[in-house]
């Protein structure tokens, strides 16, 4: 990583270090950040701030200011923020062949050890009907909301890379 791109990172985040491949010491990456799944689509900023919440859950950051500060700021980017639960969605939807009730009924949902919040039920009941609907129910999200949608969405996937499909059902 360059020292230009290094400090876009820290400037993305506010923090004093940042989380890359490099860095992730704990486990064994499963899965892809959601700026390469999506890497059309994101902008440098947008790149860095999914990347930095994914590894920093990833590496279960010891700092605790770190990723609440991360979580805080793709909560206030609408577009970061969809992107991170459209990457959650794919990723579950492709190891159970579909998303389980689990992610999109609350009463199934309450079962399980993840126990997404309602919103991101919502909005995972709505991933497989492209457009109007699933805008139509995340336009109706404001930053909190937003924020405990992104914080499921990343530990659904860190949950996975844990237990693989035996994280909702344990």
């Amino acid at each position: 990583m360059s020292l230009l791109e290094d400090a876009v990172e820290k400037v993305v985040i506010g923090a004093d270090h940042v989380h890359t491949a490099a860095t992730v010491r704990r486990r064994q990456r499963t899965f892809v950040p959601p700026s390469e799944l999506h890497s059309h689509l994101a902008t440098k900023a947008d790149t860095a701030l999914l990347d930095q919440l994914f590894y920093a859950t990833v590496d279960e950051c010891p700092d605790p200011n770190c990723r609440p500060l991360v979580l805080d700021r793709v909560a206030a980017d609408a577009t970061a923020t969809r992107k991170l639960v459209n990457w959650a969605c794919h990723i579950a939807s492709e190891m159970y062949g579909g998303l389980p009730a689990e992610l999109v009924d609350g009463d199934e949902a309450a079962t399980t050890v993840f126990r997404p919040s309602p919103f991101f039920c919502r909005l995972a009941a709505e991933y497989h009907n492209p457009g109007s609907a699933f805008d139509a129910v995340y336009a109706t999200f404001d930053t909190a909301q937003r924020r405990q949608v992104a914080d499921n969405a990343v530990a659904l996937v860190d949950g996975f890379q844990v237990w693989w499909t035996d994280f909702l059902y344990q």
